[in-house]
């Protein structure tokens, strides 16, 4: 929906510089963007780009000069432009509530009177689902599980029996979500390993967002936990009984072992692994591919493998820099304690 630098700038609540009268019509990356187009700065890396934007708009911080065009300004950039594009980007198309005659759905479901279900849609016995949920084609939701209000749930999804999803969830294309923990027993040595049955199940908070092809595993008793707020990211790996806190984002390809214990806010940053039955504090952000070995401190920031705060790690990546120079250095004392003996 186009509309003016000063409409946008009202319906955000911020404040826009230069002319108020230009039009806009979508959104662009800074490198890329027209005239009609607006974009973003957020990042100090695409600073250099403001000499060369071709946009007619950029939503910047407050402290942040720009001559080329408008600016909408505000202390959080990305965030507004999140509300500038649903504001340029409405949906599509408009909801239909009916369910597909391909759709099959036991009797004893309870199903309101606005859903959507998609073609082959399966829902088994006693699942329990709020209003205005979308389930798209080929998800399968299984017994008993029941799942909240303004819920989308992607193509081909799997939620499996006993599992409870909140309000506001929205689960990609893809996803299984309770299937069995990975319990084994061992018997006698070199006999194949006992199954343990996975009993429990998976609970999903309010405003949740999972990618596609994440998996998260039911509980090998009671349950593993996404707490509200909480943005996963796609191939995402949760084990049996993970409690994920609050407000965590967590990125793609990393895993979390069984019962491991995240606070709330922390960040997951791509392909870190972490052991099991840790705890990890509050407002840690893990880097990528850090390897998560023993319960972390809340409040830092740790990389590396095994996973240090980050200032101890760069003072090892430096010294380690130094190796081959100091094998050299060594290598010759060695020649010169030789020749002197």
């Amino acid at each position: 929906m186009p509309c003016t630098v000063a409409q946008l700038a009202e319906l955000v609540g911020a404040e826009f510089r230069g002319r108020g009268d230009v039009v806009i019509e979508s959104a662009a990356p800074i490198e890329t963007a027209q005239p009609g187009q607006i974009s973003f700065v957020s990042n100090p890396t695409y600073k250099k780009y403001l000499a060369t934007t071709e946009a007619s708009a950029l939503v910047v911080s407050p402290g942040l000069e720009v001559t080329r065009c408008s600016v909408i300004v505000g202390p959080n950039p990305y965030l507004l432009f999140s509300k500038i594009i649903d504001i340029l980007y409405p949906l599509p198309y408009e909801r239909r509530w009916d369910i597909h005659p391909t759709a099959v759905v036991a009797a004893s479901a309870h199903l309101p009177a606005r859903i959507h279900l998609g073609p082959q849609v399966v829902i088994e016995d006693n699942v329990r689902i709020g209003e205005e949920t979308v389930i798209e084609a080929g998800a399968f939701i299984g017994q008993g599980t029941v799942i909240g209000s303004a819920c989308q749930i992607g193509p081909n999804a799997v939620i499996r029996y006993g599992c409870k999803i909140g309000n506001r969830v929205v689960i990609y294309a893809g996803t299984v979500i309770g299937s069995d923990g990975f319990g084994f027993a061992p018997t006698a040595a070199g006999e194949e390993y006992k199954k343990i049955r996975q009993v429990g199940w998976v609970e999903i908070e309010d405003n949740v967002e999972i990618g596609a092809n994440v998996t998260i595993d039911r509980g090998a008793l009671g349950p593993t936990v996404i707490e509200r707020g909480v943005k996963i990211d796609n191939l995402v790996m949760i084990a049996h009984n993970v409690r994920v806190g609050a407000n965590s984002i967590i990125v793609a390809q990393a895993g979390i072992s069984g019962s491991t214990k995240l606070g709330r806010s922390v960040v997951l940053a791509g392909q870190a692994g972490l052991a099991g039955h840790l705890a990890i504090g509050d407002g840690a952000v893990i880097g990528a591919q850090a390897g998560v070995s023993k319960s972390l401190d809340g409040g830092q920031v740790y990389t590396g493998y095994p996973a240090r705060p980050l200032m101890e790690q760069r003072r090892i990546d430096a010294a380690l820099s130094q190796l081959p120079e100091l094998l050299k250095r060594m290598a010759e004392l060695e020649r010169r304690t030789e020749r002197k003996d």
